[in-house]
């Protein structure tokens, strides 16, 4: 298999996936379409395009049909589509037109130093773990300085035999990258760090092996040290929908921010738009709870003042 194809099926993306497996064999999506339809199965090229773009996905049993026979049409190994399917969306009005996932590289700065670094651990995916919800909690010290990062993910395997996940933080204007613990659900495995970019990506080893469906808990620490710049927002990067995501900031007593808002943006790309201010009254905390989570970057902003 074309070493292009590989990187794509294993990046943790279905509509990067599908779209790098059409582009290789040659083909148009019409020509797609008409190999379906020659298989009995009938989807129209409107649809294949939001498959390939991301804005919608397979999810009826007709459409999960059709992903299988487009891994033999476009000469994929099996099951190597159908692998990459986030889970479905939530339905309703309000969440009609809500991409289920983008792709990760949209995500983070200099994203290159990422795949590079985790090419280097034989991986260029999460090992197939569904990110079902999780609970960021933030601590700042006396000096407006990061103090500790709390991580807490609930994950579903997407298929069998799964035996570890993927921490990826991203921090650079840290001053160095944080000291990861796993506090509880595995045990830690390689680390590598890449301080110019300021990432870090971690193997966390499970406690025990998932087959496709189970799920798992695991919670992790990052410690900081070294003379880091005070900070002003942190937020969240997700390649797929969402059930839940909870943010927690504890500001020092001594420290408190005079504003603090609530902030999104889709992709890298674009400019960090505030949703909203909230109100916090004295209090040495804030936090960010989100339910049905569009894929994107979500976090905090506040100002000291």
């Amino acid at each position: 298999m074309d070493r292009q194809l590989a990187a794509a099926l294993e990046s943790g993306s279905f509509a990067h996936g599908l779209r790098t497996a059409i582009r290789m064999r040659g083909l148009t999506l019409e020509q797609v379409q008409h190999e379906l339809a020659d298989r009995g199965v009938t989807v129209s090229s409107v649809t294949l395009s939001y498959w390939s773009r991301g804005r919608s996905q397979p999810e009826r049993v007709q459409s999960i049909k059709a992903v299988k026979l487009l891994e033999t049409i476009l000469d994929t190994p099996s099951g190597s589509l159908t692998a990459l399917l986030a889970p479905p969306r939530p339905r309703g009005p309000r969440r009609a037109h809500v991409a289920v996932s983008i792709d990760r590289r949209r995500l983070w700065d200099e994203p290159h130093r990422l795949d590079r670094m985790m090419a280097q651990m034989g991986t260029l995916d999460d090992e197939r773990l569904c990110l079902l919800s999780v609970h960021d909690r933030f601590q700042l010290d006396e000096r407006r300085r990061p103090a500790r990062l709390s991580i807490t993910e609930v994950l579903r395997a997407q298929r069998d035999r799964v035996d570890r996940a993927l921490v990826i933080f991203q921090g650079r204007e840290l001053g160095c990258t944080p000291r990861l613990t796993v506090v509880r659900g595995g045990w830690p495995g390689r680390v590598r760090t890449d301080e110019k970019a300021g990432f870090l990506v971690a193997e966390v080893m499970l406690d025990r092996i998932l087959d496709r469906n189970e799920t798992a808990v695991i919670e992790c620490a990052l410690q900081y040290g070294g003379q880091s710049e005070p900070m002003t927002d942190y937020d969240r990067r997700l390649p797929y929908a969402t059930r839940s995501y909870l943010l927690e900031l504890e500001f020092h007593p001594a420290a408190l921010p005079v504003r603090c808002h609530t902030t999104t943006r889709p992709t890298i790309e674009h400019a960090r738009r505030d949703t909203g201010e909230l109100s916090l009254g004295g209090a040495p905390h804030a936090h960010l709870a989100l339910f049905d989570v569009e894929p994107g970057i979500h976090g905090l902003r506040w100002e000291w003042d």
